[in-house]
């Protein structure tokens, strides 16, 4: 439509100009006729006023139209922009506001409001001036206070501009805010903890010397990197140094694509950390010329006076933190004895191995192997010659790994080899012969004379099961196939399901045994190191089989687990300890706290907190009372959940315990997100703790940072005074083990608390 109005004018003017030619032709050819001539330029004249006019009309009206719409448009960006903004006239006669400053300001305009009193309200102001309003425009960033509606106190960075002036002289101004709250109250806690710090002369510098702590800022768009002093000593690198590729320079070279992939994150992804705090962990080349390995711990926010993203926090060395870690994590996957890995470390490897099959298209043989009547050498020859030959065992076992090769100690006398399958089927056997003979080789000193052999069983692997855990079965099926074979080597086949009969036929005997009331408890006490009372029962199940043999747990809660009959074992452990640890305090002995333990199956049950709950109502058992064990691994398989879950069970007032701290993930960590009650230290520790100063700082730092949250602690497997006065020295608070009993049955656990509690009587009479 526009378009064919501008061809019209152009039209008009094109034939005027034509008409005004042929005129001025015309005239001087009639010259001779002036009457005609006068009265064709009036004509003429009368008209270019004419239309002079209505172009003149034409265009003010254009302009007129597109200030309007300059005008609704600027009305429409203001109303949308996402930050508080308003819209407002130097004159005071109109204001706009848009929803953000509305929601902010609990205020909604109305054409009875006084405009000059809400625009001076938002600026401190009692009454806007002409100066006012200049000194607004010229000054940028302007920080004044307000009060929402809510009646919360904030604080805005204001930037005024002039947009436009209409044809009364009137000028429109937009004024944007950016709420700046969080990041003064920031400051200002920032402020008042320095000013804390430093209330007596030196003892900031001293608290940031002693802590190492550094401090280090990133830009978004910026190589240029913020160092804190501090920060600059810790890595002898200078402030103008200090660049992303200065600082990649002093990176580990096995952590340069940790440091890149964050550098590339930082680049092009840092708005997803907004508010969010994060942590790197990666070593670089100290001040002394050493790796060490330092924690970034950050959060990302904006820039005010730039408007970019920074990145910032703290840089701490942890090399001492990690090196605990690595001691734990030795603990928890190196066999103690031998020395290789144990069966922690083997099930982690074994998956990822089991993984890269499927990926990588390799084949792996699983061997596992047991020295033949080794428990005769321990009777007869003692504990001593036994280990050595397990360490002398160990060492030819481990002679076998080629490339891609691992090998660890299970329990016991038995052992897991697994090899690279080069396409030999052959390989397993050989290898285990060439153990044999090293093995036959060993019998010289305590041994000699004595004929050593060792049977093997072995299974491929993915051909052989569905999982690594699946090939580990059908490879020990193997090896007990031919177990009054001694130095047999068997190679596990389809048809092996005897064990795996017996197996079904153990489960049916299970669901008949849960059915008539088999299963049993009996328990354990956990005794205070500091006064030895009684504080609390650890409950343990056993099924009492038909064929008079009272089975432990290791022989059927695997099976229990794999076909689902979990569900009534816990079902029954849990009634059965709530019921009667009621009992007992009905019959006025000491309450103490009840312990049970929950497999994997049970905890992630979708109605695992209700169930429990319910047990305590129908028992009338007050939730203080009962304790719920958790391992690690268990704990951490699904950190949302289990965090969920347990917090649902600590608001009902039910005690949480770690058990076997220290053998799974192995990082104190936890502690902070986690909401234990209890720490129980595993038997590992205690039987390290009298040869090993590690263990036993270990044990101290985890005593005093739990005591430090209000976590107790507890250590299982203390068999001797010796071990039980060196764990209450290190802060531990109570122990579990052969020291104060075997697990006991409900009679015996019965007359054991009276005992104590006549003790303690005794005791507290004579002081």
């Amino acid at each position: 439509m526009k378009l064919g109005k501008k061809q019209l004018i152009y039209s008009v003017v094109v034939a005027f100009a034509f008409f005004t030619v042929y005129l001025i032709i015309y005239a001087f050819y009639h010259r001779d006729k002036d009457e005609l001539v006068y009265l064709i330029f009036n004509t003429y004249a009368l008209i270019a006023v004419l239309l002079s006019f209505l172009i003149v009309l034409y265009r003010e009206r254009k302009q007129r139209r597109k200030k309007e719409t300059d005008h609704k448009r600027l009305i429409y960006m203001a109303e949308n922009l996402s930050a508080p903004a308003m819209l407002w006239s130097n004159n005071f006669s109109e204001i706009i506001l848009n929803e953000a400053l509305s929601e902010l300001s609990g205020i909604t305009v109305r054409p009875d409001f006084d405009a000059k009193y809400i625009v001076s309200r938002f600026f401190g102001k009692k009454d806007m001036t002409d100066d006012d309003i200049r000194s607004l425009v010229l000054a940028k960033h302007q920080e004044f206070p307000m009060t929402t509606a809510s009646g919360e106190n904030r604080t805005l960075i204001w930037n005024t501009c002039a947009v436009e002036t209409d044809e009364d002289g009137v000028t429109w101004l937009l004024s944007i805010g950016m709420d700046v709250t969080d990041i003064r109250t920031m400051q200002s806690e920032i402020e008042a903890y320095s000013k804390a710090l430093s209330v007596s002369r030196g003892q900031h510098n001293l608290t940031m010397e002693l802590l190492e702590v550094g401090i280090l800022m990133i830009e978004q768009g910026n190589t240029q990197m913020f160092p804190s002093e501090k920060l600059q000593s810790m890595l002898g690198i200078t402030e103008q140094d200090f660049t992303v590729q200065g600082l990649r320079e002093h990176v580990y070279p096995l952590d340069a694509v940790v440091y890149d992939r964050y550098v590339e994150t930082m680049r092009t992804h840092m708005a997803e950390f907004i508010n969010k705090t994060d942590s790197l962990e990666l070593r670089l080349c100290a001040a002394d010329g050493e790796y060490r390995w330092y924690s970034y711990r950050f959060k990302v926010t904006e820039n005010p006076a730039t408007g970019r993203l920074v990145a910032g926090g703290s840089v701490i060395d942890v090399t001492q933190e990690k090196a605990k870690d690595a001691r734990i994590e030795q603990i928890a996957y190196e066999d103690a004895v031998t020395g290789i890995p144990n069966r922690n470390r083997l099930m982690l490897v074994g998956h990822d191995l089991y993984a890269a099959t499927s990926e990588l298209h390799t084949k792996y043989w699983v061997i596992v192997m047991d020295i033949d009547r080794f428990h005769l050498i321990n009777d007869t020859c003692g504990y001593a010659v036994g280990n050595d030959l397990l360490k002398d065992f160990a060492g030819a076992v481990v002679k076998q790994l080629s490339f891609g090769g691992f090998a660890a100690r299970i329990s016991g006398d038995n052992f897991a080899l697994i090899l690279r399958d080069t396409g030999d089927d052959t390989l397993p056997e050989k290898a285990v012969k060439r153990v044999q003979r090293k093995l036959n080789q060993m019998a010289v000193g305590a041994l000699a004379g004595r004929a050593l052999t060792c049977s093997a069983g072995f299974a491929r692997m993915p051909a052989d099961g569905e999982s690594f855990e699946n090939v580990m079965e059908h490879a020990e099926f193997a090896l007990s196939s031919a177990s009054n074979i001694h130095g047999s080597i068997s190679r596990y086949t389809s048809q092996m399901h005897d064990t795996i009969i017996e197996e079904s036929n153990l489960e049916a005997q299970l669901t008949e045994g849960i059915m008539r009331n088999e299963l049993t408890l009996f328990y354990q006490p956990k005794v205070s190191l500091e006064t030895g009372e009684v504080m609390g029962l650890e409950a343990l199940i056993r099924w009492q089989h038909p064929s008079g043999r009272l089975l432990p747990p290791g022989v059927f809660i695997p099976i229990a687990e794999r076909s689902q009959l979990i569900t009534h074992v816990t079902r029954f452990v849990l009634n059965e300890a709530c019921r009667q640890a009621k009992l007992w305090q009905t019959m006025k002995l000491k309450p103490v706290v009840m312990s049970i333990n929950f497999t994997s199956t049970d905890f992630y049950t979708e109605n695992i907190c209700g169930l429990i709950i319910s047990a305590l109502k129908r028992n009338e058992l007050d939730p203080r009372w009962l304790e719920i064990e958790l391992t690690e691994s268990l704990a951490l398989k699904d950190i949302d959940t289990t965090i969920a879950r347990m917090q649902e069970l600590r608001d009902a007032g039910i005690q949480l315990a770690m058990d076997d701290f220290g053998t799974g993930y192995s990082s104190l960590s936890y502690i902070q997100r986690l909401p234990f009650t209890m720490l129980k230290l595993d038997r590992a520790f205690v039987m390290h703790m009298d040869e090993d100063p590690v263990v036993q700082e270990i044990v101290r730092s985890v005593a005093r940072i739990a005591k430090a949250k209000q976590i107790r602690t507890i250590a299982e497997g203390v068999e001797t005074p010796e071990q039980a006065e060196q764990l209450r020295a290190a802060g531990c608070n109570y122990a579990q083990g052969y020291l104060y009993g075997q697990p006991m049955t409900a009679k015996e656990t019965e007359q054991y608390i009276r005992k104590n509690m006549e003790e303690m009587k005794k005791r507290s009479a004579e002081t």
